[in-house]
């Protein structure tokens, strides 16, 4: 049976009435949601994920100005305005959509998961576990990145997959027991490294989604991301270190006749030398070209640029901000860098 590590539902602590009625409020809601939406018939899911999405895209000014700012800045010289604006709002109605589509996904069995997915690579992906025993997979919060997950274990590839706390503590099961229904272990992201280096070296898996939204209090690496820099999580790449295991790219990228393009990549290998900050900046730059390719696809409300350096070379979003721990992180990167041959930049 799949399980779920660290995401019990622990006694809250002292909270005001108000929010404790909120998070049960929260919880009835979306346990509603999750028994609703799988009676539905998928084109009535997506057709609600879009209306969701539109509203949800116009009625939050501020997650709009923020999409916004991060489109101009990625795409300001070879887009319009116009276009811009139509990024962002498709961006929010995919986020909607993926959402309701993993609550869709108790109706996927062994037998008719690939009805809606175009599997690529994983034949290879699993001959690649058996020769190394054990594998980290990685991916970013992009495309279907839930079926994806679910997608992995029917592909004969289970393994933990790494979530974060939900500041609500009642909401975390219901998207556990949905994540984990292929076969997947979930754990936390607070107790992730060691059970997931022990996990490795028995020859299981690791999946991994690609977090950008970090304090650069938290363990992380300065990344180079459209030609800024932002922290990012490096879990990957402590994990990669550890075993010397490849890091594998996977990806569900939407397709014009409904389905997801869902693909296990070609293995990223590193040099034993390599920096933490050298595999996760490798990982990324792999991503990087397409998210270029369908901007829609990923969700660009998220303040993805929350902090910047001091004297910046390229401009930032309005809403970064210089934090001296941030500043800190990148002069010791540009410090600590080894000089490496040209063929190996």
């Amino acid at each position: 049976m799949p399980e779920a590590v660290g995401q019990t539902l622990t006694p809250w602590p002292e909270l005001p009435w108000w929010r404790r009625v909120r998070y049960r409020l929260e919880f009835a809601g979306l346990w509603i949601v999750s028994r609703l939406v799988p009676l539905l018939p998928l084109p009535l899911v997506r057709w609600l994920a879009g209306i969701l999405g539109t509203a949800a895209f116009y009625l939050d000014r501020r997650s709009r100005e923020v999409a916004v700012a991060n489109l101009e800045m990625v795409f300001g010289r070879e887009k319009s305005p116009g276009e811009i604006r139509g990024i962002a709002r498709r961006s929010v109605v995919h986020f909607a959509r993926t959402m309701l589509e993993l609550f869709w996904a108790s109706n996927f069995t062994a037998e008719n998961y690939d009805r809606y997915m175009v599997m690529e690579g994983w034949e290879q992906a699993r001959a690649l576990n058996q020769e190394h025993k054990g594998g980290i997979f990685v991916c970013l919060h992009y495309g279907n990145f839930e079926w994806l997950s679910i997608a992995g274990a029917f592909e004969r590839l289970p393994g933990c997959i790494v979530t974060q706390q939900f500041r609500n503590p009642l909401l975390g099961p219901i998207f556990d027991r949905l994540r984990a229904l292929s076969g997947h272990r979930i754990i936390s992201q607070e107790r992730s490294m060691l059970v997931t280096l022990k996990h490795l070296r028995k020859g299981g898996n690791i999946g991994i989604l690609f977090d950008l939204q970090l304090d650069p209090n938290d363990p992380s690496v300065p990344l180079r991301s459209f030609g800024r820099w932002r922290p990012a999580a490096k879990i990957h790449a402590m994990l990669q270190k550890h075993t010397g295991l490849p890091v594998i790219p996977i990806e569900s990228v939407p397709l014009p006749d409904g389905r997801y393009r869902t693909i296990a990549h070609d293995p990223l290998y590193f040099p034993a030398d390599a920096t933490e900050q050298e595999i996760v900046q490798k990982c990324w730059d792999f991503f990087e070209p397409q998210v270029r390719r369908q901007p829609e696809a990923w969700l660009w409300a998220y303040r993805h640029w929350r902090f910047r350096p001091p004297e910046p070379e390229e401009t930032y979003p309005f809403y970064a901000q210089v934090k001296p721990r941030f500043t800190r992180m990148l002069q010791e990167a540009v410090a600590s860098a080894p000089r490496r041959p040209e063929s190996e930049a």
